[in-house]
């Protein structure tokens, strides 16, 4: 399971790096989607 941690850390990295971070948020979005469900 993906810790809040790393989440808010990778939404943090996103944020610094918008071009790259953008696919990648999405990326762990899908993962948190898929953990929730």
């Amino acid at each position: 399971m993906i810790s809040l941690n790393l989440v808010l850390a990778g939404l943090r990295l996103g944020l610094k790096n918008r071009q790259v971070g953008e696919k990648w948020i999405s990326d762990d979005y899908s993962y948190l989607c898929k953990g929730l469900i």
